[in-house]
């Protein structure tokens, strides 16, 4: 004989303490995902903020190199003018010095005519 089983005296599967109603879990997906993408909306326009600030800064650095290129330009200039030789002899003289004539020059001659040193 065989033993049938009836469905009322089975244990019944309860839902769990924990287990949200349909709607609810739709509404916290829901929650959740527009949270996911407020957060890349906000890297994005961080990172665009970003790279504005990167290219400013570099629009600035590249003018300051090229003030700095041209003040170098132009010291490169002064320095040529004073260290000419017109310039030299203007300020010699203004110093009292003037060339020798021949008759103050004094050859020195070494005992070594071959110029190999002592």
């Amino acid at each position: 004989m065989r033993s049938h089983v009836r469905v009322e005296t089975l244990p019944r599967i309860r839902a769990r303490a924990w287990a949200l109603p349909g709607v609810w879990a739709h509404a916290l997906a829901m929650v959740l995902a527009g949270a996911v993408v407020a957060g890349l909306v906000f890297l994005y326009l961080w990172q665009g903020c970003s790279l504005t600030l990167l290219r400013a800064q570099r629009a600035h650095y590249m003018l300051e190199l090229q003030r700095l290129e041209r003040e170098r330009a132009f010291l490169a200039a002064r320095l040529d003018e004073e260290l000419s030789s017109d310039r030299l002899m203007e300020r010699a003289r203004a110093l009292g010095m003037c060339p020798y004539s021949p008759d103050r020059v004094i050859r020195l001659t070494l005992d070594d005519d071959q110029g190999t040193g002592p």
